[in-house]
C-alpha cells in the first residue's frame, strides 16, 4: 500500500502553488503573489495587464485558474482549462482539477503549471486579445454604470 501524502504543518494551498508556480511567475516578470480567502482560497500573480488567479473551491473540492486580461474595452477572463481546449492543445479533461486530497490538489497545480508554460507565449504576444476572444472568453466591462 502507498505513502498517504498529507500536507505539513506549513503547507497551504497558497504555499504550494507559490512553491511550484514562483519559477514561471519570476521568468515572467509577474508581481509577488497577492493571496486572498473571502470567499475561495485565491493566489493571485499578474503583471498589471495579465492576471492568473489560482483558486481552491474548498467545497467541490477543484482547482482552477482563471486567465484575465486587461484591454480597452474591460477584462476578458477565461479559464485555463478552456483555453487548453480551445486552443488545441488537448482537451479540457487533460486539464486536472481534482482537489480531493492534498496529492491531488498538488497534482492539479503541476498540470496548471504545465498548460500555462504552453498558454503563455499565446497570451503575450500580439494577438492575444483576438485569441482570448476566439477561446471564448468573458469580457467585463470597465463600466459599472
Amino acid at each position: 500500500m502507498g505513502k498517504r501524502v498529507r500536507p505539513g504543518p506549513s503547507d497551504s494551498f497558497g504555499s504550494e502553488v507559490q512553491r511550484q508556480f514562483a519559477g514561471l511567475a519570476d521568468q515572467w516578470g509577474l508581481e509577488d503573489p497577492v493571496e486572498d480567502g473571502f470567499v475561495l482560497p485565491t493566489v493571485t500573480y499578474g503583471d498589471g495587464r495579465l492576471t492568473y488567479d489560482w483558486m481552491h473551491n474548498q467545497e467541490d473540492r477543484l482547482l482552477s485558474v482563471a486567465v484575465s486580461l486587461v484591454v480597452a474595452e474591460g477584462t476578458l477572463s477565461a479559464y485555463v482549462d478552456e483555453l487548453v481546449a480551445r486552443a488545441g492543445l488537448g482537451s479540457r479533461q487533460q486539464v486536472r482539477t481534482s482537489a480531493q486530497t492534498w496529492h491531488a490538489l498538488q497534482q492539479s497545480i503541476a498540470s496548471h503549471v504545465d498548460w500555462l508554460g504552453k498558454l503563455h507565449p499565446m497570451l503575450t504576444g500580439p494577438e492575444t486579445d483576438s485569441f482570448l476572444e476566439r477561446a471564448g472568453a468573458r469580457r467585463f466591462s470597465a463600466d459599472l454604470d
